[in-house]
């Protein structure tokens, strides 16, 4: 009797060690993609996505960052970049499983908060709209 209370108790702790793990990871998901910042700060950020199998049929990635900042370099090159508002858009159209890094470089370094993400895609199992964020 009592080894087996121990071992739910451990189960529990453990389950709830995952969302604890993922917040300070910074890494959110949804269906079919993840997403996490694996450098963000001074005068680079790369935004990490991983799509998974199915993928969504298209994903879009908009950063935002300070207005007005110079965008010194942008791997893959970006679709829109609106400096006066600091957004800058990539629409990713029937992305392949795998890694997909978005590289920019400032020619300043960034505040302290660096850059955010908003990535919006379709659930590739029914098709609903999904919006998440990205810090």
């Amino acid at each position: 009797m009592m080894k087996s209370n121990m071992g739910k108790r451990t189960k529990i702790f453990f389950l709830l060690l995952v969302p604890v793990f993922l917040i300070l990871t910074g890494k959110v998901q949804a269906e079919g993609i993840h997403a996490r910042y694996l450098e963000n700060s001074g005068r680079k950020t790369i935004l990490e996505l991983t799509v998974e199998n199915p993928p969504p049929s298209s994903v879009i990635v908009k950063q935002s960052i300070p207005p007005n900042t110079v965008v010194e370099s942008a791997s893959p090159a970006y679709t829109k970049f609106v400096a006066s508002k600091g957004v800058v858009t990539w629409l990713f159209k029937q992305p392949q499983p795998g890694i997909i890094k978005i590289v920019l470089n400032y020619t300043t370094p960034l505040p302290d908060k660096g850059a955010t993400a908003v990535i919006r895609c379709k659930s590739p199992i029914n098709g609903e709209l999904m919006t998440f964020n990205v810090q």
